[in-house]
């Protein structure tokens, strides 16, 4: 999708309108869904779930239901803002829900810890394969006291790498956080876990599980447009969902709407935008999702530095309960020489007088390797973020960005 600024252009919102409420009833006759029928709304504080919410209701008035679920890696606007958005609309209060991780759940993780990090590790996939991971509970082996030398880095004083990591495996109080902390890392792009726990599942138990349970037929409403990316693109306006493929249906009623249409909706209804779409952002949600490109990272350095801070923070937690940063923080360069030579993990390395550098990886990093950085930690990736293309040479445009004044990329500001 282009950063380019886009301007709303009018569009015909009632034939668009009409256009939603036609193939929606076409497909409540031939998928047989009864009239009386519930419609819940996946709510996020977007303009795409706005005016599906606000469609919805527009067309089927109390029946419609609102759900937002609340990552603790939100803006707190973004929040207020669904909080606040059935006093524009006039529908029922939209119902926030959060995931909350409780000292059970800690308390396994603690026992899986316990269980299998005094034990040797076989590593099974990527550039390592076949290398054995030490026993990370033991500070009398060469590998534990090189990681001793790595907590006096990290400013740490424990004796293993083991008791660093139960030392934080307890409930935060923040969702995003303990949910990394029971993962032993930050959500990636193939393992996008903290979508499903925190967005999906906590969504469905809150508002829909309770509907099916008492025998209810519910269509939930998502405000997924096909031109966010080719993935979306795929998927079917109206299906079946396969948690209750009898009872429980999806459907995408704006799937071939432009950003255009979406804003031209708003002014139709009469619907402020939230404001970080008038504050440079092109996206809310997640503050910042770990998926986010680099405008959005140094839009948000530059306008709301203390989430930068807030995720600088989680970092240093999160690499506790990482049993591969334990054991690559000792110094990953020389272990590509141990495998490639057949040596022990732990040894001192020497061959024909020539020595491997070592590189120490500090991190369990918040927003992954971006722009070929190895091992970037938060401060590092918002470094990175200021450049321009190539990530050489600092983007003038970016370094004088002004906080002070309406800036949007819908062209929303007047």
């Amino acid at each position: 999708m282009t950063e380019a600024a886009m301007i709303i252009v009018p569009t015909d919102i009632s034939q668009k309108i009409r256009e939603i409420e036609t193939a929606y009833q076409h497909y409540l006759t031939e998928f047989r869904i009864p009239d009386d029928h519930k419609i819940v709304v996946n709510y996020s504080g977007g303009k795409d779930s706005t005016v599906t919410l606000a469609v919805a209701y527009a067309l089927y008035g109390d029946r419609v239901r609102g759900v937002m679920a609340d990552t603790d890696n939100e803006h707190e606007l973004t929040i207020a803002y669904g909080k606040t958005i059935h006093e524009q609309i006039g529908c029922a209060p939209v119902q926030v829900v959060k995931k909350t991780y409780t000292e059970a759940d800690f308390l396994r993780r603690r026992e899986y810890l316990k269980k299998n990090w005094p034990k040797r590790q076989v590593i099974r996939m990527g550039a390592y394969r076949g290398i054995v991971m030490p026993s990370l509970a033991r500070s009398d082996t060469k590998f534990g006291q090189a990681w001793l030398r790595t907590a006096e880095r990290w400013g740490i004083e424990f004796e293993t790498a083991l008791e660093a990591a139960l030392s934080v495996m307890h409930p935060s109080g923040n969702s995003f956080l303990d949910c990394a902390l029971l993962h032993g890392k930050f959500p990636m792009l193939r393992d996008r876990f903290c979508t499903d726990e925190l967005k999906i599942q906590i969504a469905f138990e809150s508002a829909m599980k309770p509907m099916l349970d008492e025998g209810d037929v519910v269509v939930q409403w998502s405000g997924v447009r096909a031109d966010e990316s080719s993935k979306r693109s795929g998927y079917q306006r109206f299906s079946t969902d396969n948690r209750d493929p009898e009872f429980l249906y999806n459907f995408l009623p704006i799937h071939q709407w432009a950003a255009t249409d979406v804003f031209a909706l708003h002014k139709h209804f009469g619907i402020k935008p939230n404001p970080l779409y008038t504050q440079g952002a092109a996206r809310v949600g997640c503050m910042n999702c770990v998926l986010c490109n680099k405008e959005e990272i140094a839009e948000t350095a530059a306008r709301w530095p203390e989430h930068i801070h807030k995720h600088k923070e989680w970092e240093l937690k999160v690499r506790l309960t990482s049993r591969w940063v334990h054991w690559m923080s000792v110094g990953e360069v020389s272990q590509r020489w141990m495998k490639q030579f057949d040596l022990p993990l732990g040894r001192e390395v020497q061959i024909y007088g020539i020595q491997p550098d070592v590189q120490h990886i500090d991190w369990s990093g918040f927003y992954g390797p971006r722009g070929n950085l190895n091992s970037p930690g938060v401060d590092e990736v918002v470094e990175w973020a200021k450049t321009g293309r190539g990530g050489k040479v600092y983007d003038l445009v970016k370094a004088s960005l002004d906080t002070s004044v309406c800036s949007s990329r819908y062209g929303l500001c007047e």
